[in-house]
């Protein structure tokens, strides 16, 4: 229970979401919007239109599962950016939700601000 490793599929859902969703509303979105199944023990990743958050839902054997990230400076860059609008969700690697997360962390416009404060 609560594993995330590069031993199941990600899916990027293409689109800005409300970040006040939860269990309900994203698994709305995976089964109506992704035209996808919770039961396959994938997980689906949400972010919001100003990629300062981002929710993954997944479906383990004791229920659902919602993991959030919130940033506190920054933003996230998507591992994948789809021109064509249609293109509803992505598969990503592992590696490229993990790239994700830090591309906002390790930005030198974060640390920057950072040591800014610090000097304060």
């Amino acid at each position: 229970m609560f594993s995330l490793d590069g031993g199941v599929k990600y899916w990027l859902y293409n689109k800005p979401v409300d970040m006040r969703k939860s269990f309900n509303g994203l698994s709305g979105i995976v089964t109506n919007g992704m035209s996808a199944s919770l039961r396959s023990g994938d997980v689906y990743i949400f972010m919001n239109a100003s990629r300062n958050m981002m929710k993954m839902l997944r479906q383990e054997e004791g229920g659902l599962v919602l993991y959030a990230i919130r940033l506190d400076m920054g933003r996230m860059k998507p591992a994948i950016i789809s021109s064509d609008e249609d293109v509803i969700s992505s598969g990503i690697s592992y590696e490229d939700m993990v790239r994700m997360v830090r591309s906002a962390l390790d930005s030198p416009y974060v640390r920057r601000m950072r040591m800014l404060s610090k000097s304060f």
